[in-house]
């Protein structure tokens, strides 16, 4: 067990609640009820955000990405579709966003497309599980401007993307997915990824179950007992050790190291750091401190009801704690796996703002910012 890594839960511990902006980017309607999977990332004067929606279910036929950007965050854009459902052989499948990265001349939106064996198919629909998908790939279009994109790049297989690519001390590229962590020495995002598996099949007690989202196997399991590790996410501290944090399913999160820019990995094991067993994100601050973002108060489990903000000066030991967000928001339409208030959360910092982009019942769409001369 990393007993080192921590965020010292107690329920009764006072957070202060930040001031923040918040926007709203996507709003649910009676054709699209369903909205979540975001991602964040500036690019040439612009702030960006992609994330699916579709009609009522997670992960349902016709799910497809969108796209809306701002220069000042107070006017957006109209969302539009960047990415269309998957073109199935029986009938339109998924496509989910994977990423979003600048490497200072290029934008490049990574996504993954499916879709479902006509035989599990509901009324045209997914039903209550997500099993009989096929046709996986994994996918890259570029842009110059933000506005004209490339014909998609296929890029190296599916290998369970989670948080966009990041860019280690070294330079390497690194992408934290679920059971494996590609990374490339080619900083033009698109070449030269390495899938390397993060832990053995099977490791820790998995089995071949469902968790309720839509995930599989290596996946995170609503339970105490049985762990299945998914949605990582990962910092890198001053002697340059690589922590991956892994959602386990259970009340705590798991961590991994690598001490050779996540060419290899240790086992996982269990932490001390509590989670709603959901989707969280790490980053660092100019001032070296690191942050996390995500929903922490581990009961009632997948409630999500908090969106919080953690930091550290070791990138361990997490000990300040601030909510951004605990208003109780209900969804409007009710849709398979649409379970919790704020989901996924995708951060960027950015002239003098931490920004934070997360759905709310996975229907609407928000970014925030709070000034981080205030944390």
């Amino acid at each position: 067990m990393y007993k080192n890594i921590t965020n010292h839960y107690d329920p009764s511990q006072k957070r202060p609640k930040l001031v923040t902006e918040q926007k709203v980017l996507q709003d649910p309607d009676d054709q699209f009820g369903f909205a979540h999977h975001p991602r964040i990332a500036y690019f040439k004067g612009r702030i960006y955000v992609i994330y699916s929606t579709g009609y009522m279910h997670e992960d349902d036929v016709g799910q497809h990405v969108r796209i809306c950007s701002t220069d000042d965050f107070e006017e957006w854009t109209e969302p539009k579709v960047l990415v269309p459902p998957y073109p199935g052989e029986f009938r339109e499948g998924t496509s989910s966003p994977s990423g979003l990265y600048s490497t200072g001349d290029t934008l490049i939106c990574y996504y993954s497309q499916s879709e479902y064996k006509e035989e599990v198919l509901i009324n045209g629909h997914r039903g209550s599980k997500t099993g009989g998908r096929i046709r996986r790939g994994f996918w890259a279009i570029t842009s110059k401007d933000g506005e004209h994109w490339s014909e998609p790049i296929e890029i190296c297989g599916g290998f369970g993307a989670n948080h966009s690519p990041k860019m280690l001390k070294s330079g390497r590229l690194l992408y934290s997915g679920s059971f494996a962590h590609p990374y490339s020495d080619n900083p033009d995002g698109i070449h030269g990824w390495v899938v390397n598996p993060a832990y053995p099949p099977g490791y820790p007690n998995n089995q071949a179950f469902e968790d309720g989202e839509g995930v599989f196997t290596a996946t995170g399991v609503v339970s105490n007992t049985k762990v299945g590790l998914c949605e990582g996410s990962f910092v890198q501290v001053e002697d340059g050790t690589i922590y991956m944090l892994y959602r386990s399913g259970t009340p705590y999160l798991w961590a991994a190291e690598s001490h050779d820019d996540g060419e290899t990995w240790t086992l996982p094991q269990p932490t001390l750091f509590t989670d709603n067993r959901t989707k969280f994100h790490l980053g660092q601050l100019p001032s070296g401190k690191y942050y996390y973002v995500g929903t922490p108060d581990p009961f009632p489990p997948r409630t999500r009801h908090v969106l919080a903000l953690s930091l550290s000066d070791n990138g361990l030991d997490y000990n300040q704690h601030f909510l951004l967000d605990d208003t109780q928001y209900k969804g409007k339409y009710l849709g398979y796996d649409k379970n919790g208030i704020y989901g996924y959360p995708s951060t960027m910092i950015h002239n003098g703002y931490l920004y934070v982009a997360f759905s709310i019942c996975k229907e609407q769409i928000r970014c925030l910012r709070v000034p981080i001369d205030t944390l």
